[in-house]
């Protein structure tokens, strides 16, 4: 991680290109009339990854691949590139030096988005992340932060879904509407890091009724970001707690979870999600037709967070008007406290310090293991 740091850090630095000493020291200004808008992503050519990122093509798609007079230029990474010192540096090294770069969407998870944040930070660079729930990126949850996430001083990040403080909420909530009971029993079941750690406080901030023995509690509650680990612990607890709910997060749900459980875990989990219920509004009836014409299949929930993260920086260049080159007045735009947020993901406010509220949150029991359509359970 070291070695990465330093090597992006250098393209970071050559970055600003032409301009004021304001103009390097803010991420610097785009020369000439075409903006790159990247997606950082695990294996975006399949699952829901593949759905958030032909969401972001639709966005674009819908804009004409323009906004006048910038054409939009769209470059999707592999998540998975990023990890090791050598692959990391090369993948975010080119996507920092890129000197057409506007925006990244991404990443989904809060692992990866604890080296992205900084460096795109310190580079000057609008990031919007669909996921990585970590809630220190953007508040104070242990010392130093957020500014450790934010070494410019400034903010460069954005959340387009609530936090993992919101996320504790509506994994109770799903605990409950479960189990049926108003103060379900709930064994935590984390993974070792400080990403889980504080998703296990916010847990018991929010008040669960935190019990030790699974084969008595009345739900469990899974903490981490590692589908195969998640489906693990679901096929475990479903031969040593058949009677408790498997209450899973919005990491391990958009990772795909659900086609790794058991049978037996299958029947017991419950999958929570950043993304909205599908065709539950008019808006969304609407956008999964279109998504179906364009792309010849129906699109899973999480196409229209793809489709609302590209339609938010397309919508900031565009309010940026005549100075739209320059990354700062994007961030400024994205961030204007006046601009309207109303989307496929339900109206919220992006906070000063790039939360978002209030934080929508599903919450569903997967169909059955030849398929079947998902049931949601209301999280009120």
């Amino acid at each position: 991680m070291r070695r990465l740091l330093a090597t992006v850090a250098l393209a970071a630095a050559g970055l600003a290109g032409c301009g004021s000493l304001e103009d390097v020291s803010r991420g610097g200004r785009v020369i000439g009339t075409t903006l790159t808008v990247y997606s950082l992503l695990p294996q975006p050519g399949q699952g829901d990854a593949r759905d958030i990122v032909d969401g972001e093509k639709l966005a674009l798609l819908d804009a004409g691949g323009r906004v006048v007079p910038y054409t939009i230029n769209f470059v999707s990474i592999a998540e998975g590139e990023t990890r090791g010192a050598a692959k990391g540096a090369l993948a975010l090294r080119e996507a920092i030096a890129d000197p057409q770069v506007m925006a990244l969407i991404g990443p989904a998870g809060s692992e990866a988005a604890t080296a992205t944040v900084p460096l795109f930070n310190a580079a000057g660079i609008l990031e919007v992340t669909p996921g990585a729930g970590y809630p220190g990126f953007t508040e104070a949850v242990v010392s130093g932060e957020p500014e450790r996430w934010q070494p410019s001083g400034r903010r460069t990040l954005a959340r387009l879904v609530g936090d993992d403080i919101a996320q504790a909420k509506a994994l109770l909530a799903a605990a409950r509407a479960a189990t049926g009971r108003r103060e379900p029993s709930v064994v935590i079941e984390q993974e070792p890091g400080a990403v889980a750690d504080a998703l296990v406080a916010a847990l018991r901030e929010a008040g669960a009724r935190v019990v030790e023995d699974a084969a008595r509690a009345d739900a469990v509650v899974y903490a981490g970001e590692d589908p195969e680990g998640a489906a693990g612990v679901a096929g475990a607890l479903a031969r040593e707690a058949p009677g408790a709910a498997v209450v899973l997060p919005d990491a391990v749900t958009r990772a795909g979870v659900a086609g790794r459980l058991s049978s037996a875990a299958r029947r017991r989990a419950v999958l929570v999600s950043s993304a909205p219920e599908p065709a539950s509004t008019p808006a969304l009836r609407i956008f999964e037709a279109v998504f179906r014409e364009q792309f010849g299949r129906a699109p899973g929930p999480y196409a229209a967070v793809g489709y609302e993260a590209m339609r938010g920086v397309l919508a900031a260049i565009r309010r940026a008007g005549a100075r739209a080159g320059s990354r700062q007045a994007v961030i400024d735009a994205y961030f204007d406290p006046a601009a309207t947020r109303g989307s496929l993901l339900g109206a919220s406010r992006l906070t000063p310090s790039g939360g978002r509220e209030p934080a929508a949150f599903t919450a569903f029991r997967p169909g059955g293991a030849g398929g079947g359509r998902p049931v949601y359970l209301d999280l009120r």
